[in-house]
């Protein structure tokens, strides 16, 4: 199926948006688009970059715990806050990964009509998992000149990622007409890749932007795996990364974004990643790293009445290395605290799995 013509009333609000940019008027809007789309823009200052950012599939699916027509898009306050520009384009159906022909159709005519191209300022796309996908494939689209990508997908298309087993969910899209590719877009492009290289299929992935778009920065962080902005923002390494990039400064910074990254070793969700993904672990070091996870977890929860955390957190990372003692934990963080949703769902997975 294919989408030739958009709607009038679809091609009215783009062109409200080019002729806003065309001359350098402020316009804050949220479009809302047939097929549950939609386009949630803010430019205030023209001197300041813009960001296009697209939906991962974990907003998509939960809507950032409210309802679509509420939900302002991913990134979208993280970018206003930074006092720079952004045009968020909202997904409302996760299994569909940007491919729906009517939102193809929209980025065909964005790109025939140039429809960004006369904004003055850089313009970065911006993106996630399978937002990362869609800002790689429709930074051309877009004239973007940089896109900044957090363990971005380049395609689910079977021929080009073959040994891609995830997200079987979104293989109905067609993967073989246009944009299908997100590499096809990248290779006049700055791009930036954030990504796990021991995550084999990130790094698959990643692999395909690093050996077909010459200006691509690999930024490596081993042993946290997917889902890459949550983990880096947790050891305040995100905003330092997407700022210095934004701002053009990401080689000044490089050693400082390194020393950042170094504090993965004091973060627990890496310890939890490494314990469960390296298979050449030995014993004697799995132990070593569950007492300095504990260890980690008893300075964190210090105070008497974060004991369920304590017990909450140590059952999670056990689940990986010892279920009879991770049970145990969750028990006694049930005992502490019984109403808690979170701890309930923890102990009844884990006796449903004993």
């Amino acid at each position: 199926m294919t989408l030739e013509v958009l709607p009038i009333d679809v091609e009215v609000n783009l062109e409200k948006i080019q002729y806003h940019i065309n001359n350098k008027l402020p316009i804050k809007e949220k479009f809302n688009l047939p097929n549950g789309y939609a386009i949630n823009l803010s430019i205030e200052d023209y001197s300041m970059p813009l960001l296009f950012t697209f939906d991962n599939r974990h907003i998509a699916e939960h809507m950032e715990e409210t309802t679509f027509e509420c939900r302002r898009g991913w990134g979208y306050d993280y970018v206003i806050n930074k006092g720079w520009n952004v045009c968020a384009f909202l997904e409302s159906d996760y299994t569909r990964w940007y491919r729906h022909p009517f939102f193809v159709a929209m980025m065909r005519y964005i790109e025939s009509k140039n429809l960004f191209q006369n904004y003055p300022s850089k313009k970065i796309a911006y993106g996630s998992s399978m937002g990362g996908y869609a800002a790689a494939t429709y930074t051309q689209a877009l004239s973007a000149d940089t896109s900044i990508l957090f363990n971005p997908f380049s395609t689910l298309n079977a021929n080009l990622a073959s040994w891609e087993s995830r997200e079987d969910y979104a293989w109905y899209n067609n993967w073989d007409n246009e944009y299908h590719d997100a590499v096809e877009s990248c290779k006049t492009t700055n791009n930036y890749i954030i990504y796990d290289p021991t995550f084999q299929l990130d790094y698959l992935q990643a692999s395909r932007f690093i050996k077909y778009c010459t200006q691509t920065t690999q930024i490596r962080v081993p042993g946290v795996g997917h889902g890459m902005p949550g983990h880096l923002a947790k050891i305040n390494a995100l905003d330092l990364i997407v700022s210095s990039i934004v701002n053009e400064n990401y080689l000044a910074t490089k050693l400082e974004i390194f020393n950042a990254l170094k504090k993965r070793r004091d973060y627990i969700g890496y310890h939890r990643f490494m314990l469960s993904r390296n298979s050449k672990m030995t014993e004697a070091r799995k132990q070593i790293v569950m007492k300095h996870c504990l260890n980690m977890l008893r300075h964190k929860y210090h105070e008497p009445r974060h004991a369920s955390f304590f017990y909450r957190d140590a059952s999670d990372i056990y689940a990986f290395y010892n279920r009879e003692m991770a049970l145990e934990f969750i028990k006694k963080a049930d005992t502490l605290k019984p109403d808690c949703p979170k701890i309930n769902k923890r102990l009844h997975d884990l006796l449903s799995t004993a």
